[in-house]
């Protein structure tokens, strides 16, 4: 497919010239409108990308260990980090030019710039020293506007960048939701050892075409351009933008300063990247920072843990339900009303603990929909077991619901226990697994009882 992008190497014509050189003189102005813009925007990248990662969670990930949980938790930290560096870069743009404007404005008032011999307060070799260091002014604004046109060009290389990596992240997931579910697991290592094998061929072919001696050869040179154009497939069609940016400093800049400077970019993304996976990703298992920590702080048990999502009354608008939830952590009436979450992963572990039955073939769809509702009701009813401080609820009411406005799947159900003592009182939820003599714990919730006086 063809776009209007130039491919040729024809020079310009001189009204072309001309309306190139006006369009970068009054670049300026847009690159303040955009680079302001562009933080904007990039501010409220975070809540919508923990939003959509918390719905994909709950509802298509069915997995919560090995790859297919580790992989969306990786993807989604270098999301973040990404975002944080282009918006460090489209800041550092927006003050670099404001103060750019600053200067410009500065020259408009004062024509001559820096007077050196008129600086009061100072003796001529003083004078002397500061006009061979900092120059003219004149020249300085010209400098500086050459580093904001730079800075701005890599900030967009880093937007670039964050696409490609949503866009990986997504095809990746698409092929975890939509493949891993209909393979068996012996295709589905298959597959993985296939792919991988493939990906280590590609670098070490990229590796070795990369050496001097081979490149330097005609069948090296030919083979060479062929990987890199297969490299290109990487970049999901952004390739061609980004090469405008990405060859022109590389033909105007030294080797060593690009391999520096693209070294230095690495490192930067990369720390920022590890501290966004421990500050974000680690310590939800422990619900605590890792750069926050406490001497006597473990919230690693439930029980001694207040988690404001349990809480119908304190959980934020539109946030998931961990793994269930109460109308308050104070009750004054002497019933719960308790829902717990429905997420896909524990789906994936229902339909190993029981599987669905061969109904007969004489049923119709509607009757078959039927049976199946009652089946599914009687099952999971055996298996949720609800607890309340000792007291235990063998096959609880639970109607299935959804809840919030990401309207989040799950079982509601009313409690009307006869022990609750005033004070405090622990709620527990697990899943028994009849492979197993101990039930799994799914929530546990702390609430205080204090009846109406």
């Amino acid at each position: 497919m063809s776009d209007n992008t130039p491919s040729s190497g024809s020079p310009l014509t001189p009204d072309e010239q001309d309306k190139l050189r006006e369009l970068t003189t009054q670049s300026w102005n847009l690159e303040l409108a955009i680079s302001g813009v562009a933080m904007f925007a990039i501010l409220q990248l975070p809540d919508l990308l923990e939003s959509l990662f918390n719905y994909l969670r709950y509802n298509y990930m069915a997995h919560t260990s090995g790859p297919a949980a580790t992989l969306p938790s990786l993807a989604y930290s270098l999301i973040r980090a990404t975002c944080h560096v282009l918006f460090a870069a489209f800041l550092a743009n927006f003050v670099m030019r404001a103060f750019w404007v600053g200067l410009v404005g500065l020259l408009a008032v004062f024509p001559s710039g820096i007077r050196y011999d008129h600086i009061p307060f100072s003796t001529p070799y003083a004078q002397k020293r500061m006009a061979d260091e900092l120059g003219p002014l004149d020249r300085y604004i010209l400098w500086l506007d050459k580093r904001c046109n730079i800075v701005f060009a890599l900030a967009f290389q880093f937007v670039f960048l964050l696409v490609v990596i949503a866009l990986v992240y997504l095809l990746g997931l698409l092929f975890y939701l939509v493949v891993q579910p209909n393979v068996s697991a012996p295709v589905w290592l298959g597959v993985k050892m296939v792919l991988g094998s493939l990906l280590v061929v590609f670098f070490l072919a990229i590796i070795l075409l990369n050496q001097r001696r081979i490149r330097e050869t005609p069948r090296g040179s030919q083979l060479h351009y062929r990987f890199t154009k297969v490299g290109q497939l990487l970049f999901l069609g952004l390739y061609k933008h980004t090469s405008y940016v990405t060859n022109t400093f590389y033909s105007n800049i030294r080797p060593g300063k690009v391999i520096q400077a693209a070294t230095i970019s690495m490192v930067v993304l990369f720390v920022v990247f590890f501290l966004e996976y421990s500050n974000y990703v680690l310590p939800m298992r422990g619900r605590m920072s890792l750069f926050n920590s406490r001497h006597l702080y473990s919230a690693s048990i439930d029980s001694l843990y207040i988690e404001p999502t349990a809480y119908d009354n304190q959980r934020p608008e539109g946030a998931f339900i961990g793994g269930a939830s109460i109308q308050s952590d104070v009750i004054r009436e002497p019933y719960l009303r308790l829902f717990i979450a429905y997420p896909k992963a524990l789906d994936t572990l229902l339909e190993q603990v029981v599987p669905e039955p061969a109904w007969s073939d004489t049923l119709s769809s509607r009757g078959r929909r039927q049976q199946y509702a009652i089946w599914s009701s009687q099952q999971i009813k055996k298996l949720i077991r609800i607890t309340v401080n000792d007291s235990v609820y063998a096959q609880p009411d639970l109607l299935l619901t959804k809840a919030g406005s990401q309207e989040q799947s799950g079982w509601q159900t009313v409690l009307v226990p006869g022990n609750l003592r005033t004070g405090h009182n622990r709620l527990g939820v697990a899943l028994q697994d009849p492979r197993k003599k101990e039930a799994d714990q799914l929530a546990t919730i702390p609430f205080w009882y204090v009846p109406e006086p």
